[in-house]
């Protein structure tokens, strides 16, 4: 190994450590946050009553996803829209038994299945 490769080395190494000891910090600081209290202090209560409330990570990764998705639907949106697609897949099978594309089951005739 050269000296400039191990100098490289040692930069990458130092650059971890400060990494890591970020990393730290954080979670020191989300330490403090996550004990906050509301209310006085007589009764004190949790500022964050559930764990979504203080890191919602759904959240987070819909964000990402969309980023590298472009038809990528969040999770939150998909649920506000079930109805909207029930609804939706309702008025398309009237439209097509309407239009004699759809059978009814009672008039549709037995197919052999080849066994």
């Amino acid at each position: 190994m050269t000296l400039a490769e191990y100098q490289l080395r040692m930069e990458a190494y130092s650059l971890q450590q400060i990494k890591i000891q970020e990393r730290l910090h954080l979670q020191a600081f989300l330490n403090q946050t996550v004990q906050a209290t509301k209310g006085s202090k007589k009764h004190p209560k949790p500022y964050y009553e559930k764990f979504e409330q203080f890191f919602d990570a759904q959240k987070m990764v819909d964000k990402v996803r969309s980023a590298y998705e472009p038809d990528y639907i969040p999770s939150t949106q998909e649920k506000l829209n079930i109805e909207q697609i029930f609804t939706k897949r309702l008025e398309e099978f009237k439209r097509l038994k309407k239009a004699g594309k759809i059978i009814p089951l009672k008039d549709r005739k037995e197919v052999p299945d080849g066994r």
